[in-house]
């Protein structure tokens, strides 16, 4: 027998891909790590495709967690693989997610191809074929699922993969119809579990390990035939007649550690409980209606996976595939989605676990899973810490983490405005930029922006903080920043009318960065000169409302930012900065394009952002609202490139607070709807505290008013209505 090595070699590809299950009647799924070893790709320095790969050209994701366990079901229209499979892992432990083959049934690949479903018809075993495989979000029965539609001869074949409100518990919903078969047929269809012994325990299959039990079911009325010899469940033989659809609800349960004496539930009686409790939570969450397809679908993408990207327990993997490690930045902006998309429970947990083991006593924050020394600390995690929860105390009303954690916190607010880190202007400095680069010493307009928002959202919370008599000091240390990154003779982060991304602490205006590249075909490593603006932070002082959007100054620097558009390749998207100063990863990053959004749709900018948003609805990723940390230049780069739960927090954020335009000033709430020109009405459902806030926005065009729980209410000269401080929720029905 060939080996897999053999297998996978050119002269042996009809008889791998027969072992994948193509070329062959009823064959079993296996597969080599990699495939087309010396492939001319290969000789031309591109990797040979592999089902370790997190990108591939045609490869998404949709994440999905119930309890403790991740599920990433994965789609791939390469053709090398069948097209609908998935991944489980501990969604407590973000290391585990930092590689594909860690999932607790990979396998060296086989088992993690025997997550496919297989239909056996006349003889032959179909799986899904990527080039005729359609997948998307939608919809079971109130709850969001992961949908893939492809034929088996004339059977159109259904698949819908869900989570359940129950540990470790999801469903497989399939749907079998006679679409354009001639006459009767006779079907069978097929799970697998990974090649091992297992057994048929209280109406489930069941594989047993040490670290993790998996488990099938099916529920209702479906005729399963467990057979733990070969490890699968096979639902049938069954007679379809023309015309004619069958459903099956299967059931997948994964108890991680699990014990001995575990008890497996009832099939029928756990779907139908989870099944409603799973609805019920769904209804809670915040939700968008309109007739402009890519404003819900993109909040709807963003929203559904967001909920996956953070364990119960707070633990989150800022980059699935590819990081296996935490960011105070990534969780908190990640957070600061999921409070926008009504899930408040979960944010409460992920705050708590930064605040219990990703800020020290003296303040510092975690960077890659450990603490930095203070040189290369990144400051704008201060901020962005401090943002998200005041955002998350202000849609919840909850301020327990503030008063449960104000000692950390204030040594978290106050640390970067130690002597050390200041610079005689007032500003803060070190060697480390935003995006991890370590450069001269010098003053980055991007920590002077989240200092600076951060030492007022700090002001704001004074009071739950215990540190009342502080507050005036934080705001004058925060005007102080910003003054001096703004207006300061010599030192401000303004030039040619503006905004520069770092001044050394010298006053040289930082124009080119050198930092070792990491691989050898990267910009830093082919290329002499390696500017360093563009760069994508510059549109953050305006998304963060620190600018004024319609300023000469917002203007003119997103102007030049423009040039991080299509920089280098086709397509759309913004590089995170000028891709000659790339060490890894160059291309079209995602966050980074949402910074720019964000200042793009307040500066009314409405045709550039309207593209933007168009661009992360369609790019690989998008389509399933798992979005690439970028879509990557350098081959040696490709197979890395993760899924970052970030990019799901910004599209949230952007769509309740600078499309739906709610926002809040003060202890206040203020509305002022920004939709692109020509939009139908949207209505939005958002959890809102103990209730509800409900908005009906007409159409575009300047608000004229409202009427809040049918009260007339006048907008204000700048067309934002400021409701009362006493709100609690109800209706808001705009006039424009």
């Amino acid at each position: 027998m060939e080996t897999m090595a053999e297998l996978a070699s050119g002269s042996s590809r009809r008889r791998f891909l027969s072992r994948l299950g193509w070329a062959g009647a009823a064959a079993p799924l296996t597969v080599s790590g990699a495939a087309a070893a010396g492939s001319p790709a290969e000789a031309h320095g591109a990797p040979a495709p592999s089902l370790t790969d997190a990108f591939v050209t045609g490869r998404e994701y949709f994440v999905l967690r119930s309890g403790r366990a991740l599920l990433v079901a994965q789609t791939d229209t390469s053709g090398y693989i069948p097209a609908f499979l998935y991944l489980v892992f501990d969604a407590q432990d973000n290391r585990q997610s930092g590689r594909k083959s860690r999932a607790f049934h990979f396998g060296n690949g086989e088992g993690f191809l025997r997550s496919a479903l297989e239909v056996d018809l006349g003889g032959y075993t179909f799986t899904a074929q990527g080039h005729q495989t359609q997948t998307k979000w939608s919809d079971a029965g109130g709850i969001p699922a992961a949908e893939a539609v492809w034929w088996a001869g004339g059977l159109r074949v259904t698949e819908r993969l869900f989570a359940l409100e129950a540990p470790g518990l999801f469903v497989r919903h399939l749907e079998l119809t006679s679409a354009d078969l001639g006459g009767a047929e006779e079907v069978t269809l097929r799970l697998s579990l990974p090649a091992a012994s297992s057994r048929v325990r209280d109406g489930w299959l069941e594989l047993d390990d040490v670290q993790c039990r998996i488990a099938l079911a099916a529920a209702g009325a479906a005729t399963a035939r467990p057979l733990p010899e070969r490890a699968a469940l096979e639902l049938g033989p069954l007679t379809l007649e023309p015309g004619q659809t069958v459903q099956f609800d299967t059931l997948l349960l994964v108890q991680i550690a699990p014990g001995d004496g575990d008890t497996l539930p009832e099939p029928t009686a756990i779907l139908a409980e989870a099944g409603e409790r799973t609805r019920v939570a769904w209804r809670r969450a915040s939700s968008v209606m309109t007739a402009d397809r890519t404003v819900k679908d993109i909040f709807d993408k963003a929203r559904f996976g967001l909920p996956a990207m953070v364990a119960a327990n707070g633990v989150m993997n800022a980059g699935i595939f590819e990081y296996g490690s935490q960011w105070v930045r990534d969780t908190s902006n990640t957070l600061l989605g999921l409070v926008h998309a009504g899930q408040f429970e979960q944010a409460h947990n992920g705050f708590a676990h930064v605040l219990e083991h990703m800020v020290n006593a003296d303040g510092s924050t975690m960077v890659e899973g450990a603490f930095e020394s203070p040189d290369l600390e990144q400051f704008d995690q201060m901020g962005e810490l401090l943002h998200a929860l005041k955002a998350y105390r202000d849609w919840s009303g909850d301020d327990s983490l503030l008063r449960e954690h104000r000692a950390k916190l204030v040594a978290l607010i106050e640390r970067p405005l130690r002597p050390e880190f200041r610079h005689p202007s007032g500003m803060v400095h070190n060697r480390r930029e935003f995006w991890e680069r370590t450069t001269v010493d010098g003053c980055e307009l991007a920590y002077q922006t989240y200092v600076a928002l951060g030492l007022r959202d700090a002001a704001a919370l004074a009071g739950p903080l215990g540190a009342g008599d502080r507050a005036d000091a934080w705001r004058a240390e925060a005007t102080r920043i910003l003054d001096a990154m703004l207006t300061h003779p010599s030192a401000a982060l303004v030039e040619q009318g503006r905004l520069i991304k770092r001044r050394a602490v010298s006053g040289e205006w930082v124009r080119t960065i050198d930092f070792p590249g990491s691989a050898p075909d990267v910009p830093q490593k082919t290329e002499r000169v390696h500017l360093a603006e563009p760069d994508a932070t510059m549109a953050l002082p305006i998304a963060l409302g620190l600018v004024d959007p319609h300023s000469v100054l917002a203007r003119k620097t997103l102007e030049y930012v423009e040039r991080l558009w299509n920089a280098r390749w086709f397509g759309g998207g913004h590089e995170r900065y000028h891709s000659s100063g790339q060490c890894d990863q160059p291309g079209p990053w995602a966050f980074a394009s949402c910074f720019i959004l964000r200042a793009l749709h307040d500066s009314e900018w409405f045709d550039r952002s309207r593209r933007t948003l168009e661009y992360l609805n369609s790019v690989q990723g998008g389509r399933t609202g798992a979005w690439f940390e970028e879509i990557p230049l350098a081959r040696s780069q490709a197979p890395s490139a993760g899924v970052l739960g970030w990019t799901s927090g910004e599209i949230s954020l952007f769509i309740v607070r600078h499309l739906l335009g709610v926002r809040f000033e003060g202890e206040r709430l203020a509305l002022r709807p920004a939709l692109y020109p020509a939009s139908p009405a949207v209505q939005a459902d958002l959890r809102f505290r103990g209730g509800r806030l409900e908005l009906e926005i007409p159409g575009p065009g300047r608000v004229r008013g409202a009427r809040v729980n049918g009260k007339l209410m006048a907008a204000d000269r700048d067309g934002t209505v400021r409701l009362p401080a006493t709100f609690e929720g109800g209706s808001v029905c705009f006039e424009v």
